[in-house]
């Protein structure tokens, strides 16, 4: 009975037979096959991802995947029934057949191979993770990204617009790439980075990644160095040399930028569009073309900035390439490249520009108008979706032509075509603004001021928008960085001022005008007489006041007449009667000449009306007053607008219309204008009816 039932136990002994076939899946080398085709697929799979990559696919598609699922599958039986043997491919024998252990030569030989396998499949597991790791932290930083301008003490003048000319390229070629946001060369060009260090050049230029470059010179070859910084620990995430031949011709720049921008592109794991990857290839026909409308960029630019702020451009050296005082250069450079290459598209649109903006600035009169327009029609002709093209049409329509409906179009096709360029969103957003579109205009200013361009006209403008939005604290933050850049450019000083009064701070207004006199050294008699007005000090106002000198009045763009009303108002609430009539008198005989020269002019129409009031021309200042409000409906001037509107809210106040005071006032709460409630019960004209417990506004 034992010997039978342990003989049953034998036959029905399962670990046996998984032994058994075990064993077997050895002999045929089935493991091996596994393992082998295992990394065999690792490997596929990766250098499919990088070839589709290339070709502008972001994934393996799944039919490779399905291959490869069923290549296992098959891979199994052929090891089963198959052997790679040093005769060949030959059918395994079976086990009964060849019963005969495995030599010890081809025992090494597998374990060899299996050792092999296993070690490329651990290592490539290895880099996977590591890669992994590497591609979570750059997939983590922001794609902020500022091209740092090349420290330019050793540059000589002839040097600076090759090297220039670098920046401007790589940076083009990133800007096309929709998934970053990067700061405009034309601002960067500028920065002055001595002495500063990288996270502190991150905060300024608003960017989470530097492209950092310079040359490396020997006796014999010249390298450019371009490396790749993380703002956030300054660590260095790639740095690569490039040899740079033909003396920085502007063919060999403009191969090496769109090498360095690919390069760029893949060290932060971005997946271009085979539109992206076709734009960042483009090589102009005349790179010396490309170079000379480089040039006439900077150009224009540095003129735009100095004619709109009256300041020097950062440099020390005057260079033509790097202070660049006037329009006529930059259209002579777009000239020069346009005779290079005649079917330059951009230096068509950016010639047309130039001029705009010179027209703009009063250096061209009109007749320059028809040229524009040539030059934009042929930008369109050659190119009907160049960004640049519709940009200049968008400036020929609101410069030229005052039709701001037209520019905006414009300039809205060219945001459609470059989203992340913070030009084209800043001047869209200040079309928009004149034309009252306010949601537009909070959505547009919000991407500019992400971006933080280094640009004081356009951080000022900024906080105008946000003003009229009613958003103080960024509008502040706006003026503040205007100042940051450009600390002695009185306006900036003046906008933060009028922004805090206006908010109802007077007392934080003040410190303002006593920074601001500390930083300028100029005197700011005329706001410290207005601040002394909204807190009652009315005889501290008279004396600041007659102190006020006349460039005080300029800075503001303030004309005779608008000193005799601001004289007159301030001499009436100090009990100065009789002067405050002399004034007002003034003021009225100012403005009606104005109006009657000029009978659409609806802001000397509400100033007269203004004036009419304090002579006690009751009628006569409220018909002024409407009659402002009624032209302003059929112009585009949404900025004008809450002047006007607030302008008739005191003219109804002093003339003791106090319900028609009230309802306006409910409604200037409601639109968008910089003055708030706070500011609007501080206006001697107007805190009594909004200072009493029992009025309707509280």
């Amino acid at each position: 009975m034992l010997k039978t039932r342990n003989s049953k136990s034998v036959k029905s002994m399962k670990p046996d037979k998984i032994y058994n076939f075990v064993q077997e899946l050895k002999r045929r080398r089935v493991f091996r096959g596994i393992v082998v085709y295992g990394a065999s697929t690792l490997i596929l799979l990766e250098s499919a991802d990088i070839i589709f990559n290339t070709f502008g696919i972001e994934a393996v598609p799944e039919w490779i995947v399905y291959i490869l699922g069923i290549g296992f599958l098959g891979s199994l039986w052929f090891s089963w029934i198959y052997d790679f043997t040093p005769e060949g491919i030959v059918k395994t024998e079976s086990a009964k057949d060849h019963p005969v252990p495995i030599p010890q030569q081809k025992l090494k030989t597998y374990r060899f191979t299996t050792f092999l396998s296993v070690s490329i499949i651990i290592g490539i597991l290895s880099f996977k993770f590591i890669d992994n790791a590497a591609i979570k932290e750059i997939e983590r930083l922001e794609k902020s990204i500022a091209v740092l301008p090349l420290a330019a003490e050793d540059l000589n003048p002839i040097e600076y617009p090759q090297f220039d000319f670098i920046g401007h390229e790589i940076t083009s070629c990133l800007l096309k790439v929709r998934a970053y946001n990067v700061h405009p060369w034309q601002d960067t060009r500028k920065y002055p980075r001595e002495g500063q260090n990288y996270k502190r050049m991150g905060k300024d230029l608003s960017a989470a990644i530097l492209v950092d470059w310079k040359p490396l010179r020997t006796h014999l070859e010249t390298y450019l160095l371009i490396e790749l910084i993380s703002v956030e620990n300054e660590k260095l995430l790639w740095s690569e040399k490039y040899k740079i031949l033909d003396n920085w011709s502007g063919s060999e720049i403009i191969r090496c930028s769109r090498k360095i921008s690919k390069q760029i592109t893949r060290e932060l794991r971005t997946f271009l569009t085979l539109e992206e990857r076709e734009l960042i290839s483009a090589v102009p026909v005349s790179p010396r073309a490309s170079m000379y409308a480089s040039l006439g960029n900077a150009m224009a630019m540095d003129s735009w900035d100095l004619a709109n702020t009256g300041r020097e451009v950062v440099g020390s050296e005057k260079s033509e390439y790097i202070d660049s005082i006037s329009f006529e250069k930059a259209i002579h450079y777009f000239t020069e490249a346009i005779k290079e290459d005649p079917n330059l598209a951009e230096a068509y649109a950016n010639r047309a520009k130039a001029r705009l903006w010179g027209m703009r600035e009063g250096y061209f009169d009109p007749s320059i108008l028809g040229a524009c327009e040539t030059d934009i029609s042929k930008a369109f002709k050659l190119d009907p979706e160049l960004p640049e093209a519709h940009v200049a049409m968008g400036f020929y329509q609101f410069y030229g032509n005052d039709e701001y409906k037209l520019a905006a179009v414009s300039f809205e096709k060219a945001v459609e075509l470059r989203s992340n360029n913070p030009e084209y969103l800043f001047y869209l957003s200040i079309i928009w603004r004149r034309l009252g579109n306010w949601d537009r205009v909070k959505s547009l200013t919000d991407m500019v001021f992400v971006s933080n361009p280094r640009n004081a006209v356009f951080q000022t403008n900024m906080g105008l928008s946000y003003l009229l939005l009613r958003d103080f604290s960024r509008s502040l933050e706006c003026h503040d960085r205007a100042i940051d850049l450009i600390p002695k450019w009185i306006p900036l000083h003046l906008n933060k001022i009028n922004a805090l009064m206006w908010e109802g701070k007077i007392s934080d207004a003040r410190k303002a005008v006593r920074e601001a006199e500390r930083i300028t050294g100029k005197e700011f008699f005329r706001n410290v007489a207005l601040l002394d007005l909204y807190e009652g000090q009315y005889d501290n106002a008279v004396k600041n006041i007659d102190k006020a000198k006349g460039i005080e009045f300029l800075n503001y763009g303030e004309s005779e007449g608008d000193v005799f009303l601001l004289k007159a108002e301030i001499y009436r609430h100090a009990g100065l009667v009789e002067l405050a009539n002399e004034y007002y008198l003034k003021a009225v005989a100012y403005f009606r000449n104005l109006v009657l020269f000029d009978t659409g002019d609806y802001q000397a129409f509400s100033k007269l009306g203004l004036a009419c009031s304090g002579a006690d021309m009751v009628q006569e200042s409220m018909d002024y007053g409407l009659r402002a409000l009624d032209l302003i409906a059929f112009v585009d001037d949404a900025i004008s607008y809450p002047d006007l509107h607030y302008n008739m809210i005191r003219i109804y106040a002093i003339a003791q219309h106090d319900e028609s005071a009230l309802r306006m006032i409910k409604e200037h709460l409601n639109i968008p204008s910089p003055f708030s409630l706070e500011f609007l019960k501080l206006d001697p004209d107007i805190r009594h009816l909004l200072n009493d417990p029992e009025s309707p506004i509280n």
